[in-house]
């Protein structure tokens, strides 16, 4: 079964009639992956930092829970590598786990210093809260709205520095390879009718995911996976591409995208009820509403369909009104607006397509198979998450990837070499955007969500495929390009999804519903022109004897 293929480039162009730009360093994207590269690699590098909005419209600024890291009294790594082997169900990478967990006091110590506040207690300890998966408190939060924090702190220091260069509004087209190397990439800015060649001695992937793929989603409008599909294009191998979380509680709301609550209120003691008002977790898994995210999305998905119902219902009524406003502002806030009194009403909630596990293949320091190309955050598929994320590992991964990607880059010291390099177009009339979007959504919602089975995949394979041989040549459209590139992206979800013939983490397969280690203890692989993904088989780790109760 062959993964669709699709054009290397989305526009023809020529680089010797193109306007152009020269840096070191390249970094696309502007979360708190992009933005901790562009700091770090100022230091010793011309550093382009390219945003496809605003800097502060990423995912990362949505993200309300907070991030992980082993800093309590009572945690150490070993308990941190322990729960994220256990959520990622055997197809965790332990050494990148190790890795990760093991920097993290470092590099949240080093966000303290930069003026990140986390909330804290009385004493001055930082307040740690419990999520999904996690056996004890472990993620340091501002308020409900980390990832505003985060991304409003770092976002300010980069408009600062002299060293970085900043470019908005400016959409990345391709990536520009020469000799089988990744040498800068193709960039439309804002009002211009050809992209600029963008010229750089590396590359640093920092996009995010694709969840537009989907009709109902907690990602703004601009995750539309153009980093994914650019570096698919350009050679990179891409991985774990099956694998799609679904946060278990949007609120079940008019808006898009939905607004994501926090599992932190679970956390702290809110409940999950069913159409009878009654908790339906507890006798699922042994930790009821703080299940893994998996666990707890499918579950909500039976309980649906058993009550006929679009939604459950949240319960926070016995925290009060005081604790939660103090706590939960942001959703406290949101409830209201929608109409609900936190402390008072059951919120409908529903799960929502949140994040991407799978993406560019890359190596503990962020490199992909593609020389010159690094990436970090969720446009990557690291080996960290396995089959599935544990709550607030997400930031924790953009933050250390993008330190250890410095790293290597600071040895290497790149410099930019213009060449001349050309290249046609998708060929073709280009269809209108619109139509397709939602043709895209509509096959991936209804055949490629929580469940899946051959039927219904083998039908959003060809639908998907049918879209993207109608976009035909993008021209200088942002709409038509985000079009081809959810097409290639959602393409590549639905035919890992199929090939995948068991169920494991975020993938359920509802005709192979059994996970099988013996044939599927492996992560796959995919290249553009291949005829078939290259295995990658995981080495052992102590989930492999311990999977937890319920994640079987």
């Amino acid at each position: 079964m062959n993964a669709p293929a699709g054009p290397r480039y989305l526009l023809g162009f020529d680089t010797d009639t193109l306007v152009s730009r020269e840096c070191d360093v390249l970094v696309v994207g502007s979360g708190i992956a992009g933005l901790v590269a562009a700091l770090q690699a100022s230091q010793f590098a011309r550093v382009l930092l390219v945003t496809k909005g605003e800097v502060s419209e990423t995912n990362t600024w949505y993200a309300q829970g907070g991030i992980a890291g082993a800093v309590g009294e009572t945690d150490s790594v070993e308990l941190h590598l322990s729960d994220t082997l256990v959520v990622g169900q055997g197809l965790c990478e332990p050494d990148v786990v190790r890795a990760v967990v093991g920097e993290a006091g470092d590099a949240l110590g080093e966000l303290v210093s930069l003026g990140v506040m986390f909330d804290r207690s009385a004493d001055g300890r930082v307040e740690l809260a419990r999520e999904g998966g996690h056996s004890l408190p472990r993620v340091l939060h501002s308020g409900d709205a980390t990832g505003a924090e985060l991304q409003d702190t770092l976002s300010a220091i980069v408009r600062r520095s002299d060293a970085i260069e900043l470019l908005e509004d400016a959409f990345l087209v391709d990536l520009l390879t020469e000799d089988g190397r990744c040498v800068g990439a193709l960039v439309l800015e804002a009002g211009a009718t050809e992209p600029t060649a963008v010229w750089a001695g590396a590359t640093v992937l920092a996009t995010g995911g694709c969840g537009q793929a989907y009709r109902v989603t907690t990602n703004p409008l601009i995750a539309t996976g153009d980093g994914v599909a650019a570096a698919w294009r350009a050679g990179a191998e891409l991985a774990d591409m099956e694998f799609v979380q679904f946060h278990p509680t949007a609120l079940d709301s008019a808006s898009s995208p939905k607004f994501l609550i926090t599992e932190a209120l679970r956390g702290d003691g809110a409940y999950l009820l069913d159409c009878n008002e009654e908790r339906f977790m507890l006798g699922v898994h042994p930790l009821a509403e703080l299940a893994p995210r998996d666990v707890v999305s499918r579950e909500i998905e039976k309980v649906m369909a058993r009550c006929g119902r679009p939604n459950v219902w949240l319960d926070a009524r016995h925290l009060g009104a005081e604790h939660l406003a103090e706590r939960f502002p942001t959703i406290w806030e949101t409830c209201h607006e929608a109409g609900f009194d936190l402390s008072r009403d059951l919120v409908p909630v529903a799960p929502a397509a949140h994040y991407m596990v799978g993406g560019v293949l890359v190596d503990i320091d962020g490199r992909s198979t593609l020389p010159g190309l690094f990436a970090s955050g969720e446009v990557t598929a690291s080996g960290l998450h396995g089959a599935n994320r544990l709550a607030s590992n997400s930031l924790l991964e953009g933050l250390v990837f993008s330190r250890r990607i410095v790293r290597a880059l600071g040895t290497e010291r790149p410099r930019p070499h213009p060449a001349r390099v050309a290249g046609e177009g998708a060929g073709g009339h280009g269809g209108a955007p619109g139509p397709a979007r939602a043709a895209i959504q509509q096959a991936m919602s209804s055949s490629v969500g929580m469940t899946r089975a051959e039927e219904g995949l083998a039908a959003a394979c060809d639908q998907i495929a049918t879209v993207a041989a109608s976009l035909g040549d993008a021209g200088p459209s942002v709409e038509t390009l985000e079009a081809r590139n959810m097409a290639t992206v959602a393409g590549l979800i639905a035919y890992a999804a199929r090939y995948r013939r068991e169920s494991r983490g975020t993938h359920f397969r509802s005709d192979f519903p059994v996970r099988d280690d013996e044939h599927w203890r492996t992560r796959l692989a995919w290249t553009r022109g291949a005829a078939a993904p290259r295995e990658l088989p995981v080495s052992a780790a102590p989930e492999a004897g311990a999977v937890a109760v319920g994640l079987e």
